[in-house]
């Protein structure tokens, strides 16, 4: 095939696939949220499966090139989480459910994709010294705040879906809080910075002076919302391991947020103050979120 009929043919995929997006992000299909993140797993697997496979259209994918894309390996070399690689899965499923309903394709190369199961238990609460041993794995050098930062904002309760829209304007340093806009999950709320943290957001600042109030806490660059929570959630990850803690299972990124829960029922004794400072809107689910049994009062980790 010439060079020019190779870009026509793939030319070709890009329109089936901007037909699909097309579908998906003007007919109310996804929640506004959910549109980039969706969108962003779309152009990766047109990226993958174009240059990888030399594929030209959505009919010829084949389960084997969809199961390479769901287990590839991120920017760095690492194997994905359970969790991306089902974020990928049931975006591909979504994609061709769409593509059939085009009349694009007629089968769906997803559906035989087997993935390990998610544990079912919830990520438990880091400890007080486990967070301090996280404070210094994170400080990699002095003039990095690559991983400091989203620790920092993880004290506060942000979520790695939260932590991308996040803005220096959003930053209320002189009172030790930040802005968190919540998420489909969570609630809009002021979070509480550590002085840890306060700390470690000046200096992000000062060292990286923001070009406005509208410039990205996290990552700098024109990058898309998928990527950027990609990195929140990675930073963490790499924090984590850094600090020797990724050998249990238990602890995960969501740890961090659970430990900030607990620091507000344990200064508190009220759940409803904790489920408020994470932008929880179950008690019930605070509490699990948090490790505290409502029956005992106990399941706080040791400090």
């Amino acid at each position: 095939m010439g060079e020019d009929t190779h870009s026509r043919a793939l030319g070709a995929l890009h329109d089936e696939l901007a037909q699909v997006a097309k579908r998906l992000t003007t007919e109310d299909c996804l929640s506004v949220e959910s549109r980039p993140r969706v969108v962003g797993v779309v152009d990766r697997f047109e990226l993958f499966v174009g240059r990888a496979f030399g594929v030209t259209a959505l009919a010829r994918v084949t389960q084997a090139q969809v199961e390479a894309f769901v287990r590839s390996t991120n920017a760095n070399g690492e194997p994905p989480s359970v969790a991306t690689m089902r974020l990928r899965r049931s975006t591909l499923r979504l994609l061709f459910r769409t593509a059939r309903d085009l009349g694009l394709v007629e089968g769906d190369p997803t559906l035989d994709l087997v993935l390990p199961s998610r544990t079912n238990e919830a990520a438990r609460p880091l400890t007080d010294l486990e967070v301090q041993r996280c404070r210094r794995a994170a400080l990699e050098d002095l003039t990095s705040t690559r991983l400091t930062v989203p620790w920092a904002l993880g004290e506060a309760t942000a979520r790695t879906a939260e932590t991308p829209r996040l803005r220096v304007g959003d930053l209320d340093l002189a009172s030790g809080r930040v802005w968190i806009h919540g998420s489909s999950n969570t609630e809009p709320r002021w979070g509480a910075l550590s002085t840890w943290g306060i700390g470690q957001l000046e200096r992000h600042l000062r060292d990286h002076p923001p070009a406005s109030d509208d410039a990205s806490l996290t990552r700098r660059g024109s990058v898309n919302p998928e990527s950027r929570r990609a990195h929140s959630s990675q930073a963490i990850r790499e924090t984590l391991k850094r600090a020797g803690l990724t050998t249990d299972p238990h602890v995960r990124p969501a740890s961090l947020a659970a430990w900030a829960g607990h620091q507000a029922l344990s200064a508190t004794g009220r759940i409803d103050v904790a489920a408020r400072a994470l932008g929880m809107r179950s008690l019930d689910g605070a509490a699990r979120f948090i490790g505290w049994d409502w029956a005992r009062g106990d399941g706080h980790p040791d400090g």
